[in-house]
């Protein structure tokens, strides 16, 4: 399959994914079933690359390669799939604790990791390209959450977005070790 139809199949996913937490906003109950497909459109252009694409590389690289993005695709799941449900203490309250305490988006951090890892591990501009517009997506989704629908689902969201900044703040993560 084409890179730019792998990068659609991702953008479409973005596209869904965003229209998801719309849906979420309104309670649209059928309408989020639908849209959660987003999500998993997102990933879809992954395994296909890792399965019709080779890398230059030779084993002992492309080994610590994999364990970096197997690491990192951990953090990112743990952030977005795990951390969330495991530790907030009300369903549907704003979660601020563990990586959420140093970042509004730990996610994004990860999957950019990731994404960088997995241009390196190809060395092929044209999936460079793809990771790149794959986390542009992210980012504007990720910034429309940030500023229009997450300020309308929690009502805190404001002093959250005084505590935490949108990336990352190393004074946050060095104050919160003491």
């Amino acid at each position: 399959m084409g890179l730019i139809k792998l990068f659609i199949i991702g953008a479409i996913g973005y596209l869904l994914s965003g229209l998801y937490d719309v849906a979420v906003l309104y309670d649209k109950y059928l309408l989020k079933k639908g849209l959660y497909l987003g999500f998993f459109l997102t990933a879809v252009p992954y395994p296909i690359m890792f399965l019709t694409m080779r890398s230059p590389f030779g084993t002992g690289l492309l080994l610590l390669l994999l364990l970096l993005i197997f690491a990192f695709g951990a953090l990112l799941a743990y952030s977005v799939l795990i951390e969330i449900p495991r530790s907030a203490n009300t369903a549907g309250a704003l979660y601020r604790g563990g990586t959420y305490s140093f970042s509004r988006h730990p996610g994004f951090i990860w999957y950019t990791v990731v994404n960088i890892l997995i241009a390196v591990y190809f060395w092929d501009i044209g999936i460079a390209l793809v990771c790149a517009g794959f986390v542009v997506c992210n980012l504007v989704l990720i910034a429309i959450e940030d500023s229009v629908l997450f300020p309308r689902m929690f009502p805190d969201y404001g002093e959250y977005r005084k505590e935490a900044p949108f990336f990352l703040s190393l004074q946050n993560v060095i104050h919160r070790r003491r």
